[in-house]
């Protein structure tokens, strides 16, 4: 009896390990089909992720999908607004522009200037009936390829409302070393205001330009304190002649020759004066410089006469670092806030000390998920088509 039902024990055993050993089977082949599966979709993926980016590095190498890429990058349109389609021969480009920043006519006749410099042929331009989109059609002879560029107008507020903000730092020339690395490492859009003829005033201009930052020159004027609070060696004083104020002016320039503009240094009582001011003027534009007026005195004349002169300028909208302290970082960022919601474009000036550095990066860490977009001075003083 006992045997018997050992016999059966083992007999059952037998099946069940049996059993076992085909689910296990069953497994091993349901992962290796899933395990393949998963291979053959990756390289499916991979395949189809090669082929286009293979088909995008074509596009790329071509020169004249380079001239299109610079002119779109030089009229500031962000990636997010451009749409590339590519179908046989043809690439076709749909572009948005902000019609409140740029015109659909400067934006054609800028990048017809860069196509036709990379060998391109115009075929057709057909504007709509309501002006808010125009139709490029070009040819390329040597990779006998078709382009299709279809620039419209934001009709859809898609670009978000952005206010363009300029931040001009005053009174370099002073130091260099690590002081000056601090302010270098800052954002290259900010621009920096250079005293002439001092010890290390070309030192920052140059260190400035091989960033690829803006400089301008801080020419040194008269304010109302004067003698007390002297502004600098060589400055502009109300009692000199026509003649010796645009041979200051010069050597300025002579010496600071890679600066893009100029903005006053003091000069409370000099910017209140137009016969001080004129030959200024004269010779800036006789060398194409711009002019920002820094504000120094409400009675100032100065940006009022170089608009007269026809010359490019801006008067700032505030100090940054002026007021009460320690509460000038919330109140200037307010300030800025505030500016926004009636203004496109601002400029502000801060001063290239300690103090005032802290106070700036704490500002820009306020403002950063704002609607800002930090800009060089060029681009709010100069129009569009002057820079591009």
């Amino acid at each position: 009896m006992v045997n018997r039902t050992r016999r059966k024990y083992k007999k059952k055993s037998k099946k069940k390990r049996k059993k076992n050993k085909t689910s296990f089977k069953i497994f091993l082949i349901t992962a290796s089909i899933v395990i393949i599966a998963f291979f053959i979709w990756q390289l499916i993926i991979t395949t189809s992720q090669s082929k286009k980016k293979k088909e995008v590095e074509e596009i790329i190498k071509s020169p004249v999908e380079s001239a299109i890429n610079y002119a779109l990058q030089r009229l500031e349109i962000p990636d997010d607004f451009i749409k590339t389609h590519k179908k046989g021969n043809t690439i076709t480009k749909e572009i948005i522009i902000d019609s409140n920043q740029l015109s659909i006519t400067i934006a054609n006749i800028f990048i017809t200037d860069k196509i036709e410099e990379a060998g391109v042929q115009v075929i057709t331009v057909q504007e709509s009936n309501d002006g808010n989109s125009i139709e490029m059609k070009l040819y390329d002879p040597k990779e006998k390829r078709y382009f299709i560029l279809k620039i419209k107008n934001d009709l859809n507020n898609l670009y978000e409302n952005i206010t363009k903000l300029s931040i001009i730092i005053d009174d370099f020339g002073n130091f260099s070393g690590e002081k000056l690395q601090e302010f270098l490492a800052l954002d290259k859009n900010i621009n920096f205001s250079v005293l002439p003829e001092l010890f290390y005033s070309q030192e920052v201009m140059q260190k400035a330009y091989n960033q690829g930052r803006e400089t301008m020159i801080h020419m040194p004027m008269e304010p109302i304190s004067y003698p007390q609070n002297d502004p600098g060696k060589n400055a502009i004083l109300v009692n000199l002649s026509e003649k010796e104020i645009k041979k200051r002016v010069k050597k300025y320039i002579k010496n600071l020759p890679l600066c893009i503009g100029a903005n006053n240094h003091m000069g409370s009582l000099a910017m209140q004066h137009k016969n001080v001011l004129i030959p200024i003027m004269d010779i800036l534009k006789e060398k194409g410089l711009f002019f920002v007026d820094s504000r120094t005195t409400p009675k100032t004349v100065g940006y009022e006469l170089a608009r007269e002169m026809d010359i490019n300028t801006y008067m700032i909208d505030f100090f940054l670092d002026t007021g009460t302290f320690p509460d000038r970082v919330s109140a200037k960022t307010n300030r800025l806030l505030e500016l926004s919601k009636s203004q496109n474009e601002i400029v502000v000036i801060s001063h290239c000390n300690t103090k005032s550095l802290e106070e700036l990066k704490q500002i820009l860490k306020n403002i950063e998920d704002k609607n800002f977009k930090l800009v060089p001075i060029s681009e709010i003083v100069l129009p569009k088509e002057y820079i591009l």
